[in-house]
């Protein structure tokens, strides 16, 4: 006996040997990636200069694929998390660059929608938050307890 799913299977794509590379890259180092940055850190793996051109068909690629997200305000990329093709919000530190999609749902999503209806095509993209992280809120405020302590036992010793 046969069972049938009602629930379309997604389509496997199919990449490239460069698409795959950058992909993968991007999935492991887990943060916003410049071309640049993806050049330099692919040059050891492939044992050769890359040319931008190259990366930036791959990243084309890959973007309309939506393995990847664009981060506009920064210039930079990163992989979308396993199972996210619409991220909501991404929130991103302005110290250590770190991205973080936030679960809530778009507030732009009622609005694409209208948009979509009037036979718009609207391009992905996330709404983006600039801020500073819990961890680099707190390593500013060791660093600045830290300041602070010196400067006391400096005023002790004149």
């Amino acid at each position: 006996m046969q069972t049938s799913s009602t629930e379309p299977k997604p389509a496997r794509i199919q990449l490239t040997g460069n698409r795959k590379a950058v992909l993968v890259l991007m999935q492991t180092q887990q943060r916003a990636l410049s071309a640049y940055e993806i050049i330099d850190l692919l040059r050891p793996q492939i044992g050769r200069i890359i040319h931008p051109m190259l990366v930036y068909r791959c990243l084309d690629f890959l973007l309309a694929k939506q393995l990847i997200l664009k981060l506009v305000s920064v210039n930079k990329f990163i992989a979308l998390p396993e199972g996210m093709n619409e991220p909501g919000q991404c929130l991103i530190c302005e110290h250590c660059q770190a991205v973080t999609f936030s679960a809530s749902s778009n507030p732009l999503q009622q609005q694409r929608r209208k948009i979509a209806a009037s036979g718009f095509k609207l391009n992905q993209q996330p709404v983006e938050f600039h801020g500073i992280c819990a961890a680099c809120q707190k390593d500013k405020q060791s660093e600045s307890s830290s300041a602070n302590s010196a400067l006391s036992a400096d005023r002790l010793f004149r």
